[in-house]
């Protein structure tokens, strides 16, 4: 059972105000200011800075944020075992995985296995989110996480690749970095592992996004590569999402100087999760 006091924290959290809190959870502003001070109590640390003012966890109100999820999540899971309440897995994936790489290998599972699945697309700082607040099981992602939090397995290994129409003025040239500076640069948006990755690429070479002259953001990898063939604009991109263009020749790979970017793809779950044996016989059959 799941301490009430956890659970009062977590509703002040998610609707940064006591009063708020205390109304959903039909009880007194005193006593959730009461269960808060009791958790600080126990925990010896302040949870929450300035509660009257401008709402703001502490660090340790962040961890604690955080482990509560996982417990209402796991209390949840246990309960469903309990009981034996057949609950679906619910798999998340960055845009990347799920439109290019996840089909082939999960289209015969979600079909001929007993158990009930749902897929739940969004960027690898969503996925990450979702897994904490207990919404989804496990995720494909390819961006950076935490991982004192999370079990993971390796996917795949992918090419991280420059990108640009058949005729780009730069097409068939050894190029430089600040040479793809003055045109137009299509990137997803912030919290998507793509962006991630070239935003630490451009930091190492001591850029950033903001040094060109032009940024476009775009959620849609198709639309991305549409818009790439009609204008001069370039984007980062895995290879094996413009592998068909690429071959019939609409796109083509720029040739940056000392540009070599290979990246993993992960399989994630929380480590703390009482179901992580079977998220990873998932995976495991996955890539039988």
């Amino acid at each position: 059972m799941i301490d009430m006091k956890l659970k009062t924290f977590i509703e002040v959290v998610d609707c940064k105000s006591f009063t708020q809190a205390a109304m959903h959870l039909h009880l007194t502003q005193p006593a959730v200011t009461q269960h808060i001070k009791q958790l600080e109590s126990y925990y010896q640390h302040k949870l929450i800075q300035n509660p009257h003012k401008e709402f703001e966890l502490t660090e340790a109100g962040h961890q604690l944020y955080e482990y509560a999820k996982i417990q209402i999540h796991n209390e949840e899971i246990f309960e469903s075992q309990l009981y034996k309440v057949a609950m679906p897995l619910t798999v998340g994936a960055t845009l990347s995985i799920a439109d290019y790489y996840l089909p082939q290998i999960i289209s015969h599972y979600v079909t001929h296995s007993l158990q009930r699945c749902q897929i739940y697309v969004h960027n690898t700082q969503m996925l990450i989110q979702e897994m904490i607040d207990g919404h989804i099981d496990c995720a494909f992602v390819e961006g950076q996480f935490d991982l004192q939090l999370f079990e993971y397995h390796l996917f795949k290994n992918e090419r991280f690749i420059v990108v640009a129409r058949h005729n780009h003025p730069l097409a068939h040239k050894k190029i430089t970095l600040s040479q793809l500076l003055s045109y137009p640069l299509f990137v997803r948006e912030k919290g998507s592992g793509t962006r991630a990755i070239l935003e630490n690429y451009l930091l190492q070479s001591l850029y950033d996004i903001s040094s060109f002259h032009q940024i476009i953001e775009v959620q849609s990898m198709t639309m991305i590569k549409k818009m790439i063939m009609q204008t001069y604009g370039i984007s980062f991109l895995y290879e094996g999402v413009v592998s068909d263009e690429l071959k019939s020749g609409q796109l083509i790979r720029l040739d940056l100087e000392n540009f070599e970017l290979t990246r993993p793809m992960h399989f994630i779950y929380l480590r703390h999760n009482l179901n992580k044996q079977r998220y990873l016989e998932f995976f495991q059959q996955l890539i039988q």
